[in-house]
């Protein structure tokens, strides 16, 4: 089920609508029937992995329990390493495989793992909970609310990364209060502009340049196709950011906010500011939880005055360890390791160099995250190199109408803000003429939903 196509939009969605405004009134039914919501999304895509998903709730909260009654820090290292490792067991093992068979120069054995949807995700919550709680800032929650921070459908597959302290107060509120039409109508507009990303956006780009990098992973480009794939970026961009609002937005209508993920991130005039813009919640706990522990640990082999080592070490590996978090693949690495060299060369010049102006900064920012792109896409080394072989050979213009998602798509990423700035102007003032234009835009969405084929949001797979 995903949140483009008919079963989701126009069967489990109003029905879960239906349900929770029943359950409403009832303060001991909101959060077990929201809980069981996304059970049954869960178990759309694969029943089976509902028992994953119930088994890594049920260790993590016991878990936590047993740390708040002996205070072992033991217990809580223990936790996150088994959920490192069921991760590891999931996304990593035939790529761990592959490579030890490398090093032996023998063929090693690969295994038929599917991939359960959402368990990076979910894994990174356990993690931000643990951490949290061993740090004195978190309390006990009880078993409903820890499992509805885990499985609230929304974000459950794809995020935003939510902390603990964001959400768990708002579980339980009573939804159907006085003003709830304004948030429930904000909540529709997140939607609407999500699907209009992703079906309009990101999917046109994706029906270009699909079939180039299929044909990149077989051989080399030799008719001009290479310069379209370098679209890939925005293709991904729309994509995520799509799913992010239509998550924003259907957190709304169950009374919950979810945090913002994007923000206009095409117009950032650095790779910093870069970073803060794109999958903002994902930086966040990288910063949080990874990069801060590392830098604030101290080195006993390294000087004082050597900080600076440790601190860009631990930035470059930080965005390592988030390539390889997006896949198992040597071209993750290589992608997290060129971003993350790029965040020291930026943090160098900016106190060494002399500034730039914003628009060559922009420009360097945007050609850095296109180029880094392809390699993100390409899926190996070989066929991220044959995309820019390809380069040699001038762009073929014959495409005619199809290439009209590559001129538009770019213009909004460049110029447009983001969309909860444009849905924070619009509800200022509420105007007949906007609802009417929403429901006619709505309309016209779910009518282009019909005629194409529901493309998977990009990150499902990860």
């Amino acid at each position: 089920m995903l949140f483009n196509d008919y079963p989701f939009l126009l069967g489990f969605l109003p029905a879960a609508i239906l349900i929770y405004r029943f359950a409403d009134p009832h303060p001991s039914w909101r959060i077990p029937v929201l809980v069981l919501l996304s059970a049954v999304f869960y178990a759309w895509w694969n029943p089976p992995f509902v028992a994953l998903l119930v088994l890594s709730i049920a260790f993590n909260w016991l878990a936590a329990l047993a740390y708040l009654r002996t205070k072992r820090a033991s217990i809580i290292t223990i936790a996150i390493l088994v959920n490192l490792a069921v991760l590891a067991g999931f996304k990593y093992t035939n790529f761990i495989s592959a490579n030890i068979g490398l090093l032996l120069d023998r063929p090693m054995p690969q295994f038929d793992i599917t991939l359960p949807l959402g368990i990076s995700f979910f894994t990174f919550h356990h993690i931000m909970y643990l951490v949290d709680l061993r740090r004195g800032k978190a309390p006990s929650y009880p078993l409903g609310h820890y499992a509805l921070y885990i499985s609230f459908f929304p974000q459950a597959l794809a995020g935003p990364l939510v902390r603990w302290s964001e959400v768990m107060s708002q579980f339980g509120r009573k939804v159907y209060q006085p003003g709830w039409p304004r948030d429930f109508c904000i909540g529709i507009c997140f939607i609407a502009i999500g699907l209009f990303e992703k079906t309009f956006l990101a999917d046109r780009i994706g029906r270009i340049i699909d079939p180039i990098y299929a044909q990149a992973a077989q051989g080399p480009l030799s008719n001009g196709d290479a310069w379209l794939a370098l679209s890939f970026s925005f293709q991904i961009l729309f994509d995520f950011s799509g799913y992010s609002d239509i998550a924003i937005g259907l957190g709304l209508l169950f009374g919950i906010r979810l945090p913002f993920n994007f923000n206009a991130p095409m117009r950032a005039t650095n790779i910093q500011d870069f970073w803060q813009r794109w999958h903002i919640t994902l930086m966040n706990f990288l910063r949080d939880y990874l990069f801060q522990p590392m830098v604030n640990t101290r080195l006993r082999f390294l000087p004082r005055r050597l900080f600076a080592v440790q601190y860009f070490g631990a930035l470059l590996l930080t965005m390592v360890l988030c390539g390889l978090w997006h896949g198992a693949s040597w071209t993750f690495v290589l992608w997290g390791a060129i971003h993350g060299s790029a965040l020291v060369v930026c943090s160098l010049w900016r106190r060494y160099g002399p500034r730039l102006p914003a628009l060559i900064g922009w420009a360097l920012t945007v050609m850095l995250v296109i180029v880094t792109g392809v390699i993100f896409r390409a899926g190996t080394l070989e066929a991220a190199w044959n995309i820019f072989s390809g380069l040699d050979v001038a762009p073929r213009l014959e495409r005619g109408r199809h290439l009209g998602p590559l001129f538009i798509v770019p213009l909004v990423a460049f110029l447009l803000p983001s969309s909860q700035d444009i849905i924070a102007r619009l509800a200022r003032k509420p105007r007949p003429w906007l609802a009417a234009m929403l429901g006619i835009g709505i309309l016209v969405l779910l009518i282009e939903l019909g005629e194409q084929h529901a493309y998977e949001f990009a990150y499902y797979r990860f």
